[in-house]
């Protein structure tokens, strides 16, 4: 496998199943309560690297197809793959791919989820107590006759 474009599409297809690994630990820390913050934020940075690295990959595949006088969508890579006897490769890659899409897709419902469950939490506690519980800021406000909680003084 010493051409160019079938080099190419092993490299996306290992970098793909990095970011699946990415995208199930970041699910299971989501599973965690309460979150760990930090460790999901490292997280995301490695996610947002390893993105970065797919798009190089796609750039680069895409202008392989276009020096070689195919077209840069995904019947252009098939038909390339094909010439090249990599079929199964392209096949797993697309398959990948879709994989990937939609455990982005459950990541995103996931964060929705805790997302309006911390809403709804907030909510009813700010009915319970009549006040607001925090600021603009994010920190707690003082509880005290001389504040009102309400017009953030």
């Amino acid at each position: 496998m010493n051409d160019p474009f079938a080099i190419n599409l092993q490299q996306h297809h290992d970098a793909l199943g990095e970011f699946m690994t990415l995208l199930e630990t970041e699910q299971s820390l989501f599973t965690d309560a309460p979150v760990a913050v930090d460790a999901l934020a490292r997280l995301t940075e490695r996610k947002a690297a390893q993105a970065k690295t797919l798009e190089q990959l796609d750039g680069q595949r895409r202008a392989i197809l276009h020096e070689r006088g195919y077209s840069t969508d995904r019947d252009g890579a098939s038909q390339l793959a094909g010439a090249l006897e990599q079929d199964a490769l392209w096949q797993a890659l697309l398959e990948r791919i879709e994989a990937a899409r939609m455990q982005n897709q459950i990541n995103g419902l996931a964060i929705g989820t805790r997302l309006d469950h911390t809403n709804r939490t907030l909510s009813f506690l700010q009915r319970e107590t009549g006040q607001t519980l925090y600021g603009p800021n994010g920190r707690t406000r003082a509880f005290g006759s001389n504040h009102s909680l309400r017009n953030g003084v």
